[in-house]
């Protein structure tokens, strides 16, 4: 009989980083165990680019589903309900915890369980360090992104004259889309151009500051993400904090250089120089930005092939499907 596994998350009704990578475990668990995606909504509100088939969901109305499972969360808020069902005699919960983001207060409310998975060295640290988590307890997998097709090198060329820069992100106070613009408005180079991609609660916002501007192009929410990349010169992020970003990950699968600043574990996909570039204030991301139609063909190769290696070393499908399988075949 195959362990049953759920992964149980409160936000399904959007997609973030944290959703791609529920549904990347789900992928990479479904054969060898009885998996199921567990939230509070009716399935006809779960997002539906999230590609949740109904027969994979089950609404959570009762602690009791989970008997004799393994739990996998993704959101603190869950612990305190995990640490009460482990303790229920003749439940036989198991829970696994995914530590996506640096995270700080709470701490009496912070009942981790035996299972963590940190993501990044700075999630380790986080849990070590602030939190005072084990490392026996704490197993790293880095996300990954999946290969739905061959890989094909792109065949844009850069063009000096026309730099174009993809921000894919959700659009909010940590991804910094709005003061991004407030700091490089009139002082970026008329040759450099940045995309916004994303929505979120700021979207509205940021198409104010950005009427009018070429220079900074708001496209809302995107389902072509892939194809904004492949048409891009860079990938940029420069958020407050991050976890371990997937769209610098979904960069390096197709050879796109990244702008990056060095928080969470972003350093962990980007080494400066190699496969992009690392910029941690507002002067040297201005000075980044406004050198790189000085860049080459032969520069912007070399940093392709270098992010596609880092990717297929490090964070493709099959190491991080190899490691959660292990991993759950561990838990006793």
């Amino acid at each position: 009989m195959k362990k049953k596994v759920f992964q149980f998350n409160k936000e399904l009704y959007k997609v973030t980083g944290i959703q791609k990578v529920l549904m990347d475990i789900h992928e990479a668990l479904r054969t060898e165990f009885d998996c199921k995606i567990v939230g509070e909504i009716p399935y006809e509100k779960v997002n539906k680019n999230l590609e949740i088939a109904e027969t994979d969901y089950v609404r959570y109305k009762n602690p009791l589903m989970f008997r004799n499972s393994i739990v996998i969360i993704h959101e603190r808020r869950l612990l305190p309900l995990m640490w009460i069902l482990m303790r229920i005699p003749g439940l036989n919960v198991k829970c696994i915890y995914i530590h996506h983001n640096e995270l700080y207060g709470n701490k009496l409310l912070s009942l981790f369980p035996k299972n963590i998975v940190a993501i990044s060295d700075a999630g380790i640290k986080n849990l070590t360090k602030y939190f005072g988590v084990k490392y026996s307890a704490i197993t790293k997998i880095h996300n990954c992104v999946r290969e739905y097709e061959a890989y094909v090198k792109r065949e844009k060329k850069f063009d000096s004259n026309n730099v174009t820069i993809l921000y894919p992100a959700r659009i909010n106070d940590v991804k910094r889309q709005i003061e991004i613009v407030k700091h490089l408005k009139g002082k970026l180079d008329n040759r450099v151009k940045i995309l916004f991609a994303g929505t979120g609660p700021l979207l509205n916002e940021l198409n104010d500051i950005c009427e009018g501007d070429e220079q900074f192009q708001v496209l809302g929410f995107r389902d072509d993400i892939p194809e904004l990349m492949q048409n891009s010169d860079f990938v940029m992020l420069f958020s407050k904090h991050e976890g371990l970003p997937i769209s610098l990950i979904e960069a390096t699968q197709r050879g796109i250089p990244v702008i990056c600043n060095s928080v969470g574990g972003n350093e962990e996909i980007i080494r400066d120089g190699e496969n992009g570039i690392i910029c941690n204030d507002w002067d040297s991301l201005l000075n980044t930005l406004n050198t790189l139609p000085a860049m080459t063909q032969d520069i912007i190769d070399c940093m392709s092939e270098n992010g596609r290696r880092a990717y297929l070393n490090n964070f493709n499908f099959k190491i991080f499907k190899n490691n959660y399988i292990k991993l759950i075949k561990s838990v006793e």
